[in-house]
């Protein structure tokens, strides 16, 4: 009414019936109140001794039949309550008045029925009330001063003088009802005050007397009222709730007095109960939709008590299970065995045997347990106790890996880190892994320094590789390099280095300068990820990093450039000068140069040198050829894993467009589609990069072998231009003498000059073929060595990797498919439409052979001798029926009476979802 105006129609309509109504409260309490006012006092004597614990007062209240005794409470007139020591005097209306009383209403309450119990106990009380105001000898004796207690001296109160409303009547009780008793005190005799309305009297937020000794922590006092059962029923102890819809044991556990819980718990168990009753009790949800369990962290010593009964899936309005609302009590003093309990009694709830499902507890925001869960002890429980996905995703595409790194829980992501499931490649919505997303420098180094000891140790115990790229304002990109190698002391010492694509490309220039006779991988040939400069690609940065690793893990395992310094200070020197790098190699190529000269005979006889080479060729041609076929192979299969899962996707967006099929089917095709997407870290894409880091290698070999080839053709050239000069010089000897000599002798120097030189040039050849030929056939030696462990390091990895992932793949599509009751027990299906443990949830129910309700969706059923006995007694007993098909018309039944399987959910003696692994795996997924 806030908007009242005198123009609108305040007669009729809404405006109306509010005015009437309020008009009709202040009329009554303008003249009626007087009962009102008498159930206001007794009514907060009540609350005020259940809030202050006093037992006196709420028996004189409650049981004024036991209440004569010095702390009995008084009913006065007086807006305050008097206490006396000495023993009230009672004013209890007559018999007449009851009976009255109980058949017509008083000041607009109807009357207080009192049972007939009651009625025989109050008779003895409602004698004609005494006057003991006009006749003074009818007072109760008073005790004389010795015998009453010493008390403390009180303030005198102020003189006050109000008439009584009997002191115009005599002894008769029908005088209380005289017109003018009556006139004075409105239209009704009395408020409703009998003892059983009163004890069912709730505050303004709907709280119960027994509400407000929970909510005050007064367990005597709730121990009191739970033992009046004649107004205190276990079924109104049950059904007594709050206008939030607070249970009393809900609040009892949320104020965390011990002894309210247990008083209130003993009242409820010892109520005898049924386990359906209870677990429905503790199932109640408040207005946030949670239950006493989602506020058992304020007495987790309740877990091990009621763990069995209470809905551990349940969730509130935020999607939070009660095991949710625990994991995220982080400051709590028994954090670590409240989780635990947690775990444990949720698991046992589920009835399956099988460890926890995850799956069972995201909130709205799709946070599993491992995305809120900051302790790295119960972060490794639920990773290797429960059923996890350890890369599931929230609705911001979050990993629990990424929302570690993200608030800088180093110990966290360090426990995450160590699962081989966690895909680190994992991106958000913006396209950022979990190292780009990590809080500061500090984390960042510290999931880079858990990549690179990830990787196994080379012979000498150290390992390096190339362990994050980035890029930079510049329109440049930088790789991360780090190396790591253990001390005395059982520590690692890790150095860090920062190279760009044109570092490395210099290093391969510098390496083939210094060495031209080694064999080094080609790097020149690599995609720009600034394709798009506004938008640069991150795929093509990490198939650069991919790359540029392998390539350093080559050289360090080169026969010839594993221990060259320039490949070391290019991943323990922090600051490089290319210009002095340079100046450097070059210098080494003109020292190699001279040191072949002096060192080297020459070879002339390269028939040798070709035969070598020729068969060399030909062997690495022939591993070239196989390596490129697994490699065209393996990129086939990576694409064709890619393109089932963009085919699953589009097949999930259609199948999403059939309205008829339930919500479940919808959830556990979403669930399937996810299980199909490749990552870019997935085992596939590892071994293609393994057996392209090999085909490099054998290209290199390949190009390493072609260098004597080329020395040969030189030196072939140069020996025809010897054997030319020579030639020249012996033809010249056949002029006739005397004619030309000068210019005869002038030739004759020129040729045998051009032939020294040749000659020499020719001698040069041949020390290089003799340096090439050792130097190949050194590395290759080695290389073949290097190759073939890597290989087989490739297979291992990649075969270890295709286990977890499959495994874990497997274990997905399990979660997928349990909510839809495949291949869980009958008697405990979890999930919508499935019940546990006997109780149905929803969905078509069933009878079950342990005499529970089970769903019979999805199930196979046997209704051939129903079909048969049907169509006999329509005299169609002719009619082929198999299996309940009707139009089955084939000579032998789909299923033959003797076959060993069973329609019964079994395939002789296996399980449904036993029967749909192949035969390699294990029920638990194993190999």
């Amino acid at each position: 009414m806030r908007h009242f105006i005198f123009i609108d129609d305040v007669e009729s309509g809404e405006m109306g019936y509010a005015l009437s109504t309020f008009e009709a409260v202040l009329s009554y309490l303008a003249k009626d109140s007087g009962g009102l006012r008498k159930a206001s006092r007794r009514n907060r004597a009540l609350w005020q001794a259940t809030k202050t614990g006093d037992l006196a007062t709420l028996q004189g209240v409650l049981e004024p039949e036991r209440s004569f005794h010095e702390e009995a409470w008084v009913d006065s007139d007086d807006e305050e309550d008097v206490r006396e020591n000495t023993r009230p005097v009672r004013f209890a209306p007559s018999y007449s008045e009851l009976l009255t009383t109980t058949e017509t209403t008083t000041n607009g309450d109807s009357g207080a029925t009192y049972k007939p119990g009651r009625l025989s106990r109050l008779r003895h009380q409602s004698e004609d009330g005494p006057l003991a105001h006009i006749f003074p000898f009818q007072r109760a004796p008073t005790p004389p001063m010795s015998d009453l207690p010493e008390l403390p001296e009180r303030p005198k109160p102020k003189k006050r003088v109000s008439m009584d409303t009997r002191s115009m009547s005599s002894s008769s009780a029908v005088s209380f009802q005289s017109r003018t008793t009556v006139g004075s005190r409105g239209t009704g005799l009395d408020g409703d005050t009998s003892i059983e309305k009163l004890s069912k009297t709730q505050g303004t937020d709907g709280d119960s007397v027994l509400m407000m000794a929970v909510e005050n922590k007064q367990d005597k006092a709730l121990h009191y009222l739970l033992s009046l059962a004649e107004f205190y029923s276990p079924e109104f102890v049950l059904e007594d709730c709050n206008n939030d819809g607070t249970t009393l044991l809900s609040a009892a556990v949320q104020f965390g007095n011990a002894k309210t819980t247990d008083v209130l718990i003993n009242s409820i168990f010892q109520s005898r109960h049924s386990e359906d009753v209870l677990k429905y009790y503790f199932a109640k949800q408040d207005s946030k939709g949670r239950c006493v369990a989602h506020y058992l962290f304020n007495q987790p010593r309740l877990i091990d008590r009621i763990g069995h009964l209470v809905p551990w899936r349940l969730k509130d309005k935020n999607g939070q299970t009660p095991v949710f609302a625990l994991c995220r009590s982080y400051d709590h003093d028994e954090y670590h065995d409240m989780i635990d309990m947690a775990l444990y009694a949720a698991t046992r709830a589920q009835h399956d045997g099988q460890p926890l499902h995850l799956d069972e507890h995201i909130d709205n925001k799709g946070n599993s347990l491992l995305h809120i869960i900051a302790d790295p002890q119960i972060a490794g429980k639920l990773l290797y106790r429960c059923d996890s996905d350890v890369n599931a995703t929230n609705d911001k595409q979050f990993t629990p890996l990424m929302v570690a790194s993200k608030y800088g829980r180093t110990e966290l992501v360090r426990v995450l880190f160590q699962d081989p499931r966690v895909d680190l490649s994992a991106k958000d919505v913006r396209g950022l892994t979990a190292v780009e997303l990590a809080k500061d420098d500090e984390v960042r180094n510290r999931i880079d320094d858990m990549v690179l000891l990830s990787n196994e140790p080379g012979p000498d115990g150290r390992t390096t590789t190339v362990v994050r790229s980035f890029f930079v304002e510049d329109g440049s990109i930088r790789l991360v390099i780090k190396s790591g190698a253990p001390n005395s002391n059982s520590t690692i010492t890790v150095t860090t280095c920062r190279r760009s694509l044109q570092d490395f490309e210099s290093l391969a220039k510098w390496l083939a300068q210094e060495h031209p006779a080694s064999w080094i991988p080609v790097i020149n040939n690599l995609a720009s990820p600034f394709l798009i400069p506004s938008r640069p690609s991150r795929s093509v940065l990490r198939d650069i990093q991919l790359r540029l690793d392998a390539f350093l893990r080559i050289l360090l395992k080169h026969p010839t450039f594993a221990t060259h310094e320039m490949v070391w200070e290019f991943f323990l020197v922090p600051d490089i000068d290319p210009t002095m790098l340079a100046e450097r190699s070059a210098r080494k190529a003109e020292l190699r140069i001279e040191r072949v000269r002096e060192e080297y005979a020459p070879v002339y006889d390269i028939r040798e040198v070709e035969s070598f080479v020729q068969h060399a060729r030909e062997s690495v041609r022939s591993v070239h050829h196989a390596s490129k076929s697994v490699l065209r192979r393996t990129n086939k299969l990576r694409s064709s894993s890619c393109d089932l899962a963009d085919a699953a996707k589009l097949s999930n967006t259609a199948i999403h467009t059939l309205k008829f099929l339930p919500e479940s089917h919808l959830r556990a095709m979403d669930r399937y589609t996810k299980t199909l997407t490749q990552s870019e870290a997935s085992p596939v894409a590892g071994f293609y990069y393994n057996i392209h880091a090999i085909s490099s290698t054998i290209q290199a070999i390949l190009t390493a072998l072609n260098r004597p080839s080329t020395l040969v053709t030189s030196m072939s050239t140069t020996q025809k231009a010897v054997d030319r000069h020579s030639l020249s010089m012996r033809r010249s000897d056949r002029w006739p003498l005397g004619l030309l000599d000068d210019a005869r002798s002038r030739m004759q120097r020129d040729a045998q000059d051009k032939m020294e030189r040749a000659s020499d040039e020719l001698a040069g050849l041949g020390k290089e073929l003799r340096y090439t030929q050792q130097v190949v056939a050194q590395e290759l030696a080695a290389w073949q060595e290097n190759r073939v462990e890597m290989g087989r390091k490739a297979l291992r990895d990649f075969a270890r990797k295709m286990v977890v992932t499959e495994r874990a793949r497997l274990e997905s599509m399990k979660r997928a498919v349990r909510e839809l009751g495949i291949g869980a027990p009958k008697a405990a299906v979890a999930g919508n439409g499935v019940l546990t443990g006997g109780e149905e949830v929803g969905g078509e129910q069933g009878v079950g052979f342990d005499g529970g309700v089970r769903e019979r969706r999805g199930s196979i059923e046997d209704v051939t001798g129903e079909a048969e006995g049907a169509l006999l007694a329509q005299g169609e007993a002719e009619q082929d029926v198999l299996n309940g098909d009707l139009d089955a018309g084939e000579d032998e039944p789909l299923i033959p009476l003797g076959s060993p399987m069973r329609i019964d959910g079994e395939v002789n003696g296996i399980g449904e979802d036993e029967a749909l692994l192949p035969r390699s795996l294990d029920t638990n997924g194993g190999m």
